[in-house]
């Protein structure tokens, strides 16, 4: 009974940590809301109002104005925009909930892969913790990302289809598939891997491969996992975004393949046999696999050269630099005492970065391949335990032992707080905060602040989007919103002009421009604009001399303007 007290007390102790690192101040930080979390929001509170999503599609399960992405997330927001009304917060809520639940599955995992060694329970608890702290995973389960709700889902797969083998439930082994298929209606990323995960899980874990039970198995893959995709895939919209990333649209792979072949006709090399060595297949799979390996790279890993920007810490990786040498061991452990569990894990790291390998932009890609978790974490909590037991054998002076424990323990307790400071500290100022439309919060209330005092407000769309941020932050009525967007029938959602006010391209919308006059040959400025209208420019746009007024300066934390409020006297 003390060991089942312990063990639990434990497990909820990481939990309460784990919870604690992904739900404080979640609405402040990360610095900035991005875009892609503005119409993830904006649909959820869209949907719950009217059952339509901003364009007025009924119950969708992609997102037409999110340029067709799966609609789950969106969905799994509702309740918590319900509670807590549209804003950051509530919109980021499921992504900290469902990562932080799945500290609690990959416990739950852990022992079940492991059942039969001598210390599951520690290597459960210390994989949970390790996730727990996970830069990696904390810094996308604090902003409103899909993977994290994949993560859980493909975890929560694993183990009813795990507990399937053991009890032979039919009810077990369709929650299983259900586990899996969600996760096709939350992300893009899981399209590619599911369908080679399952075959990965079903092979290594299945004693009899050949069965009529397997064969139903086989069925329900095809009809939840399989279709799916393939319907996806052969959909032009739902597969629009697929096709404009992949590999095959990159034009630098075209034009590589054609400087390749002028070089061949300079050098006087017949057709086909330049054809042989220079061609789409091989153009193409080197990209992929230079694409491929790019992610398990040391700088990937663990430093902050991952990929989208808005999602990395300054000066910090996405592991732990002591989890190097931790997951190296690890693979040497885990294949050393089961090869095929070691097959499973080792499989499951090498089969996720497949989908983010095929396209081209942001790449190596850390948000596509969050799905890593938890063989990642197991690995380390493997190499930990292998590097202990070590320890133990080989050390027999006490006194050594205890400062090596010390010395570990301190070396983890400091990265840790490390990355606590790169991340509420240095990462609130950094310029990476650019990147997630930080400061268009504090516009929407400046333009709120001001606006009634003028005819028409014209905003820049030199940041991007600031339909969306106008519309989420002003919790403006979806209804009306699908009506104008019926009205304009455009695709360019978030530089919609609507009501007062109308988005422009422009930089500057209010400038001093140098005017050439004909008859006299001699030039002067003259302020583009006119009055009665509000202006917001860049923050970068230079001030004219006269003739206008600073309404207001809105400037990131760093201090650095990034819109300028400007009326013409």
């Amino acid at each position: 009974m003390r060991k089942i007290f312990n063990r639990k007390t434990a497990l909820l102790l990481i939990f309460l940590l784990g919870s604690f690192l992904r739900f404080y101040k979640l609405g402040e930080v990360p610095a900035g809301f991005h875009t892609d979390e503005a119409y993830l929001g904006y649909n959820a509170y869209s949907i719950f109002k009217t059952g339509r999503e901003m364009t007025g599609n009924f119950l969708p399960l992609n997102l037409c104005s999110f340029l067709y992405s799966p609609a789950g997330y969106s969905y799994f927001s509702i309740p918590f925009i319900y509670l807590f009304g549209l804003n950051a917060f509530s919109v980021r809520f499921a992504s900290a909930l469902f990562s932080s639940l799945t500290i609690l599955l990959t416990f739950l995992l852990v022992g079940q892969i492991f059942k039969n060694f001598k210390n599951k329970d520690y290597l459960a608890l210390i994989t949970s913790f390790l996730i727990a702290i996970s830069p990696w995973n904390i810094n996308l389960a604090r902003t409103a990302t899909e993977n994290t709700l994949v993560v859980f889902f493909v975890t929560l797969g694993t183990i009813l289809y795990l507990y399937w083998i053991e009890k032979q439930k039919y009810y077990l082994i369709i929650l299983s598939l259900l586990s899996f298929a969600i996760t096709l209606f939350i992300y893009q990323a899981a399209r590619s891997f599911i369908p080679l995960f399952l075959p990965l899980l079903f092979i290594i874990f299945t004693k009899k491969i050949i069965s009529k039970k397997n064969l139903a198995i086989f069925i329900g893959y095809l009809l939840l996992i399989i279709f799916p995709v393939i319907i996806i895939f052969l959909a032009p919209k739902l597969a629009y975004r697929i096709r404009t990333l992949s590999i095959t649209q990159n034009p630098q792979t075209q034009l590589v393949l054609d400087e390749q072949l002028r070089e061949d006709g300079i050098l006087g090399l017949a057709p086909l046999q330049s054809r042989i060595f220079n061609n789409k297949i091989v153009s193409y799979a080197g990209t992929f696999f230079q694409n491929y390996f790019e992610h398990f790279s040391y700088n990937f890993l663990f430093t902050d050269s991952g990929f989208p920007y808005r999602y990395k810490i300054p000066s910090m990786g996405l592991l732990y630099v002591f989890e190097f040498p931790l997951i190296i061991l690890g693979v040497w452990e885990i294949f050393k005492k089961n090869k095929r569990i070691g097959v499973f894990i080792v499989g499951w790291i090498l089969l996720v970065p497949v989908g983010s390998a095929l396209t081209f932009d942001d790449i190596p890609n850390l948000q596509r391949t969050l799905i890593i978790f938890p063989a990642f974490s197991i690995l380390s909590a493997v190499g930990f335990l292998g590097l202990v037991d070590y320890l133990k054998r080989n050390i027999k002076t006490k006194y050594v032992l205890k400062f090596i424990y010390i010395l570990t323990g301190a070396i983890i307790i400091y990265s840790f707080f490390y990355y606590l400071q790169a991340y509420y500290v240095h990462q609130v100022v950094n310029r990476l905060s650019w990147y997630r439309q930080e400061g268009y919060q504090k516009l929407v209330v400046q333009i709120d602040r001001y606006s009634k005092n003028y005819n028409k407000v014209v905003v820049t769309s030199w940041e991007g989007n600031p339909t969306i941020f106008l519309i989420f932050y002003n919790k403006y009525d979806p209804s009306m919103i699908q009506k104008i967007i019926e009205k304009t029938n455009t695709v360019d959602y978030g530089n919609l002009s609507f009501g007062k006010y109308n988005i422009t391209n422009e930089k500057c919308p209010i400038r001093e421009e140098l005017t050439l006059n004909k008859q006299t040959g001699t030039s002067y400025y003259i302020l583009t604009g006119r009055k009665g209208v509000l202006y917001v420019n860049d923050g970068l746009c230079k001030m004219p001399q006269a003739g206008v007024t600073l309404i207001a300066d809105v400037k990131r934390l760093d201090n650095a303007s990034v819109f300028k409020l400007v009326a013409l006297k």
